[in-house]
């Protein structure tokens, strides 16, 4: 069964796609999780893969899945509570990425983490755009990634599978802790994109709550990994 989006089609043309993976400092899935909450956008769909994690949560609403899709008007976040599983890393970043083009969404932004320790000047984030990206009205703005560093990942493949169908994407990259969750990090990132998007998101509760987050996910990570072990021994 290969990698596919669950999501009604009507009224995704012109869209902005946001997701972020779990990289470094956990800064797109924090950044992500904390958009969809502050926007309160609405759960739309899923992502299906083939090998799932073998987890779900409850929330007010019902079940959390592992992958979900959620809509504010026109911005389409994709939620990942875990990482896919490594046989299908690649290929469900490269299906959400066409899923967008095909749709004929405006663009996307992308959110990851860039490990602190390779940071050489007063920059706190860095961004890698296609070449499409500037050529549209509202853009997140800053200092491209430095020559000789690299992105990888899923980020990595979305990048590259919008660069060749010249879809206009960026990756928001903050500085971020390579040890430990970063909400700092994350908030840097939704400060950004909130002021190139026209959000009205405060960041205030995420760093307020940050140790909880931390101990939250570190907790589930770790019963979810035990999991995982088992499933694919």
């Amino acid at each position: 069964m290969p990698v596919s989006v669950l999501v009604d089609q009507k009224g995704l043309k012109g869209s902005t796609l946001i997701t972020g993976f779990h990289g470094v400092g956990l800064t797109g899935y924090l950044a992500t999780s904390y958009l969809i909450h502050a926007l309160k956008a609405v759960r739309i769909g899923f992502i299906e893969v083939e090998n799932p994690p073998p987890w779900v949560g409850t929330a007010d609403g019902g079940l959390v899945t592992p992958f979900e899709v959620y809509k504010k008007g026109k911005t389409i976040l994709v939620k990942l509570e875990f990482s896919p599983h490594k046989s299908e890393e690649a290929e469900f970043a490269k299906v959400l990425a066409d899923w967008a083009i095909h749709q004929r969404f405006k663009d996307a932004v992308l959110i990851g983490g860039l490990d602190s320790s390779y940071k050489r000047s007063k920059d706190r984030y860095c961004i890698v755009p296609t070449g499409a990206y500037f050529d549209g009205a509202r853009n997140v703005t800053g200092e491209v990634l430095e020559p000789g560093l690299l992105v990888y990942g899923p980020l990595a493949v979305m990048l590259s599978e919008f660069e060749i169908h010249d879809f206009p994407a960026v990756a928001v990259l903050p500085f971020a802790d390579p040890v430990r969750t970063d909400p700092g990090a994350a908030a840097l990132a939704i400060r950004r994109i909130s002021k190139a998007y026209g959000f009205r998101v405060q960041v205030e509760e995420l760093m307020k709550d940050a140790k909880f987050v931390e101990r939250d996910f570190d907790r589930r990570s770790r019963l979810t990994k035990g999991s995982l072990q088992r499933m694919y021994a």
